[in-house]
């Protein structure tokens, strides 16, 4: 399998490891989709509370930020598209991002910075934002 091919799988993976985790959250049917994205916003909010209270391990912050980045890198591939690119620029801190016409949107930052350093931060504002930069 190709390293792109194997990318998107792993992606797509991780969006669904993301629907089932927000499911158990919310305890609602979620979807890829805008609604799920509102449902996500919802569950960032309740982490960063956790993560004032008594902040999480590295290890945690990593994975749920990179579950909720690929839902939503998932959610602007269908809506946009796009093509998956891990950023190998830092060997020690790689990374995957959507590149799309030209720009590119790491959607697990968001997550993180959310989590850990600014609540204020809305994941569904950020993905509105990155959409509105490829309307007419």
């Amino acid at each position: 399998m190709s390293e792109l091919k194997q990318l998107n799988q792993l992606m797509l993976d991780s969006a669904q490891d993301a629907i089932k985790y927000l499911k158990l959250f919310s305890k609602k049917n979620i979807e890829l989709d805008y609604a799920g994205l509102g449902e996500l916003d919802l569950v960032l909010d309740e982490l960063a509370k956790e993560n004032a209270m008594s902040p999480l391990e590295d290890k945690v912050l990593f994975t749920v930020s990179t579950m909720f980045g690929a839902f939503i890198r998932e959610l602007f591939k269908t809506e946009a598209g796009g093509e998956w690119f891990m950023d190998e620029s830092d060997p020690n801190a790689t990374f995957v991002v959507l590149n799309y016409e030209g720009r590119a949107y790491s959607f697990a930052s968001v997550c993180f910075e959310k989590i850990v350093n600014n609540s204020d931060i809305s994941a569904c504002r950020y993905f509105e934002l990155a959409l509105s930069n490829f309307e007419a």
